[in-house]
């Protein structure tokens, strides 16, 4: 099965290559040469304190494993007005998490939605359809001509309406494909180089993901053929009170893993973020149990806030919105930098 690949990195792709050679970096140096302080500290957790040497094309992969320790990455969430940590320093910012029921809150996709749900005759409903299709797509060429369009994981379309609709949500989603992977045929062909990756929002068995999965598959290889479908990373969208059995069996044949602080009823923000932490642990733990090479991040507002316990507790990172990436990266930095200063406090006393 195609989710049983690649299970030494995260949406690696043999055909962009990349070469690096290690060098120390000392923060300091490291903060005076770049252009801001959020954009040092995002150099600092990309390059894993080393310096990395891109020839052609750059290989994009969350893992680095010749790297003596993993990185702990701090990634966007949604689209920003700004310019992101690659345009300030030239190191590539990582993938975005888009959220696209986002898409449906714009006025007119919101009156097409309704209207959708509304019709009760098949040919009007169609029409309406396809009318929401053309919208998606537009959306979807609008991500891919942004910044965020270098590297974008998407969400399937998902509604509270629609989960007890399981056909209309299924051609809904169906839409969302189509527009997405022919707005990149589009783009690729103008000589683009956007990457897509798609996350199935809250499966509630393996059996469902894997169902995902293969609809995933199946649009990517007929609108963009076998070659590039094959390098699309299909992950899951996962909520911290899922069974951590069932994340267990939802990792052996995912990509990776996003466990979702938006989902459930909002809470105080440190109660909600000490509970985030909880949940995240015994979920890694029962995931790292069944795959140990799972990749695990962490999204939305409590994944920000409880951060160092999410470090500590060895998620590979999180996605976080703008207004809270900037304190994420120094603080991602700094426990980087204090772990690494400890590493090499021992080594020494351990020569002596």
């Amino acid at each position: 099965m195609k989710g049983e690949r690649q299970q030494d990195g995260l949406w690696g792709n043999e055909e962009r290559s990349l070469k690096y050679t290690i060098g120390d970096r000392a923060a300091g140096v490291e903060l005076s040469q770049s252009s801001s302080v959020a954009s040092a500290a995002a150099e600092f957790i990309i390059t894993g304190g080393q310096y990395w040497e891109a020839t052609g094309q750059m290989k994009r992969t969350y893992v680095n494993h010749a790297a003596a320790e993993p990185a702990f990455l701090v990634l966007r969430e949604g689209r920003e007005d700004g310019p992101t940590p690659r345009a300030e320093s030239g190191f590539p910012a990582g993938p975005c998490l888009v959220r696209s029921e986002e898409w449906l809150r714009t006025p007119e996709l919101a009156t097409l939605m309704e209207s959708w749900l509304a019709s009760e005759d098949e040919r009007q409903a169609e029409r309406v359809l396809q009318r929401i299709y053309y919208r998606l797509r537009a959306e979807a060429a609008a991500l891919l001509e942004s910044p965020e369009g270098d590297w974008a994981v998407v969400t399937l379309l998902f509604t509270p309406e629609l989960a007890a609709q399981p056909a209309r949500l299924a051609a809904l989603q169906d839409a969302q494909l189509e527009a997405l992977f022919t707005e990149l045929t589009e783009s690729l062909r103008r000589g683009g180089d956007s990457r897509l990756d798609l996350v199935a929002p809250y499966p509630a068995s393996a059996a469902e993901f894997a169902d995902s999965r293969e609809f995933i598959e199946e649009v990517a290889e007929q609108t963009l053929g076998h070659a590039y479908a094959a390098t699309c990373r299909i992950g899951a969208l996962i909520a911290p009170d899922v069974q951590h059995a069932t994340a267990g069996e939802i990792a052996r044949i995912a990509d990776f893993l996003v466990l979702d602080g938006a989902a459930g009823e909002p809470a105080p923000e440190d109660t909600a973020a000490e509970g985030f932490a909880q949940a995240a642990g015994d979920i890694l733990a029962a995931v790292r149990r069944v795959k140990p090479a799972a990749i695990l991040l962490a999204a939305g507002a409590p994944a920000a806030v409880a951060l160092a316990d999410l470090y500590l507790l060895g998620l590979n990172g999180i996605f976080c919105s703008a207004a809270q990436r900037t304190e994420a990266l120094l603080r991602a930095a700094c426990l980087i930098w204090i772990a690494r200063q400890d590493g090499v406090d021992s080594g020494a006393s351990s020569r002596q």
